[in-house]
């Protein structure tokens, strides 16, 4: 899950510079869409659950598509930024990109066979995740909005999927130890 963080939280950070850097110079007055964008963003408390002879197993194939989805996605971005710095990047064709990789993570966290409550509650949280990332680039298609107002509703649902990532790396530390004593 590290990389993955590595991948959201630039782009997050991003988002927001870019929120704050085109404000007008208003008052002092609190901005609800700031207070709507930490709000979502709030993550809830590992959630313990009752070890498993198939932890591991399920651990494994999370790690496995975080891998391969962080790879995927890391490529997918390379083209893009290749493209747009030629000139050749279009909106439609970014867009198509973007839904591209949101149907792939989608299939290949569905394509997991985990055993395990835990592993199933992960999954279940980043695919709610990805469902509502479809659906908020679907909406963003068909109406025109301006980047900073779109912001907020661009990390909707990021707070519960940065809680799977926290889920996840609390369960794989609790197996951690046990498999360095055995090397």
């Amino acid at each position: 899950m590290h990389n993955f963080k590595a991948y959201l939280l630039p782009l997050l950070c991003s988002s927001l510079l870019f929120t704050g850097c085109s404000k007008n110079n208003e008052a002092d007055a609190p901005d609800p869409s700031q207070d709507r964008m930490m709000k979502e963003l709030e993550s809830s408390p590992v959630k313990e659950f009752p070890k498993t002879a198939n932890d591991q197993h399920d651990i494994t194939l999370l790690v496995d598509y975080d891998r391969r989805f962080s790879e995927m996605s890391d490529e997918m971005e390379d083209e893009l930024i290749k493209m747009r710095d030629n000139g050749s990047l279009t909106d439609e064709f970014a867009r198509s990109r973007k839904q591209d990789n949101i149907q792939s993570a989608l299939t290949m966290l569905k394509a997991l066979d985990l055993k395990t409550e835990q592993g199933r509650y992960i999954q279940g949280l980043m695919a709610q995740y990805w469902e509502n990332q479809a659906k908020l680039l679907n909406q963003n298609s068909k109406a025109s909005q301006d980047i900073p107002n779109s912001t907020p509703d661009n990390i909707k649902g990021l707070g519960e999927f940065l809680h799977a990532q926290e889920q996840l790396d609390h369960w794989e530390a609790q197996y951690e130890p046990a498999e360095k004593s055995k090397s």
